[in-house]
């Protein structure tokens, strides 16, 4: 099976070429380019770097949130569009749940923390079991005090592009090289979802937005 996962649920612009259990190709940026600009351009290069065309594709991914509003409607709208186009099946996979992934070997409880602006962030607390990825904490809106009292109480690895944001200096923190988002664990951890029947069609593919818009409101 031949899986296309995108990652635009933050700053990072990412496309992933997965190949059964072999990523063969992943492009990867953290610029300040928005992800209309880039996205397209990022696909295309991973396609043709793992010299195969989109209809070539079995299943597309897309990251889903928690997350950028604007990331996330281009991202999943991207991927509505390829599969409505070739008839294609989808699956969205959690934004947390996927940047858990940077440390699939590891036993200690992996916390991922994005900025979700007004001092709250989108976090929880996961740990791998097994080989499968367990939830301590359910992916939700804390505000920056409840987050940690999550991190002192598990005392897990915390990643993410919130802790770009907010300090969480005192507690243990992810190496710069494995905090960010890839589209590589999208398509591994959209693999999983496949293998258990979970296939989306493109009008059941939506974005998970777990608080308003700032426009809408905080």
């Amino acid at each position: 099976m031949k899986i296309l996962g995108i990652e635009t649920s933050g700053k990072v612009a990412s496309a992933c070429i997965l190949d059964g259990e072999k990523i063969v190709s992943e492009i990867t940026l953290n610029t300040k380019l928005v992800h209309s600009v880039m996205l397209i351009d990022l696909i295309d290069m991973a396609l043709k770097n793992a010299s195969i065309d989109i209809s070539d594709i079995d299943l597309f991914a897309a990251s889903v949130g928690p997350g950028s509003f604007t990331g996330l409607r281009i991202g999943v709208s991207t991927i509505k569009g390829f599969c409505f186009a070739l008839n294609k099946p989808c699956i969205g996979v959690n934004t947390l749940e996927a940047l858990c992934y940077n440390f699939y070997s590891s036993s200690d409880f992996l916390m991922p923390i994005l900025d979700a602006k007004s001092q709250k962030v989108f976090a929880g607390v996961f740990r791998f079991e097994a080989g499968e990825l367990v939830t301590y904490e359910e992916t939700s809106v804390y505000d920056i005090d409840r987050a940690k009292e999550m991190a002192e109480k598990y005392n897990p690895i915390l990643l993410g592009e919130g802790l770009d944001v907010y300090d969480f200096s005192s507690f243990r923190l992810a190496p710069k090289f494995l905090q960010y988002q890839r589209a590589s664990n999208v398509a591994i951890v959209a693999k999983k979802l496949a293998e258990k029947g979970k296939l989306l069609s493109h009008f059941e593919l939506v974005p998970l937005y777990l608080k308003k818009s700032y426009a809408e409101g905080k």
